[in-house]
């Protein structure tokens, strides 16, 4: 029976990508364009800033902003320059994430709980070490989404940690470059909010990756979750680690959780 919650929507907040018009001095002058060059890895010529952008659009995710310039202005051609955004002096440059702080995430969270009449939870290692690594795994393949690569749920992450559960919830983002704007976007998000108040859930766990050179570059997972009681969770361990029995015809999956 599968009770794991699947609901929570992927929320995914796209990298801004912008073009920027500038018309130069007369033609002719030697004139530096310092602040345009800084992270300039290619350029065309182009005829409009329309133009331009695509060919940003199509190198995602090296290209993360593009230039023209028109050194002519009775002239329709102008240059394209499409910049990377790699340096801190581009105008395109994107800052690393704020660091994530687990007991601040904690406490916001559990205010939040507590402000509509639910109990707190407390963290657990095993949600946050299923959380890494489907943030690592979104960050590899550029998609915040629920199914792992590998075809995993979020309920086959949280066993392959020995952890079993009684009901658990999951809630992925990218692109949000500090826990209180994730936060912000989950409780906006209805599918999000119902996670992050869901009534019979005690444990949590959250994690966040970063990859400057994939598409949104931040990658959020969290993990809400009720474990089964101490028994039968290490009934459910034995059985894991036991060696096969032999059976013959088709093969099945039985268990408590998916």
């Amino acid at each position: 029976m599968d009770i794991a919650m699947r609901f929570g929507l992927s929320f995914l907040s796209v990298s801004t990508l912008a073009a920027i018009a500038l018309a130069a001095p007369a033609f002719g002058q030697n004139t530096a364009f310092v602040s345009e060059a800084v992270g300039t890895y290619r350029t065309e010529q182009v005829f409009s800033a329309a133009e331009c952008s695509a060919l940003c659009q199509a190198d995602l995710p090296k290209c993360r902003g593009s230039f023209t310039v028109q050194m002519d202005t009775t002239k329709p051609e102008m240059i394209c320059r499409l910049n990377d955004g790699k340096s801190p002096k581009s105008a395109f440059y994107v800052a690393p994430p704020e660091p994530l702080k687990l007991d601040t995430a904690l406490a916001d969270l559990n205010a939040y709980r507590n402000q509509n009449g639910l109990s707190s939870l407390i963290l657990d290692e095993s949600l946050n070490n299923a959380s890494e690594l489907h943030a690592e795994d979104m960050a590899r393949y550029q998609d915040a989404r629920h199914e792992g690569s590998d075809g995993s749920s979020s309920g086959d992450r949280i066993q392959r940690q020995g952890y079993y559960f009684t009901i658990s919830g999951e809630n992925v983002a990218s692109g949000q470059r500090s826990w209180d704007a994730v936060f912000e976007a989950w409780k906006k998000s209805p599918g999000h909010n119902a996670n992050l108040l869901q009534p019979d859930v005690t444990e949590f766990g959250i994690a966040v990756v970063h990859d400057p050179n994939s598409l949104y570059q931040t990658y959020w997972a969290m993990l809400v979750a009720a474990p089964l009681d101490a028994e039968t969770t290490e009934y459910l361990r034995y059985q894991r680690h036991s060696p096969p029995m032999a059976a013959s015809g088709s093969e099945g999956k039985a268990g408590v959780n998916p």
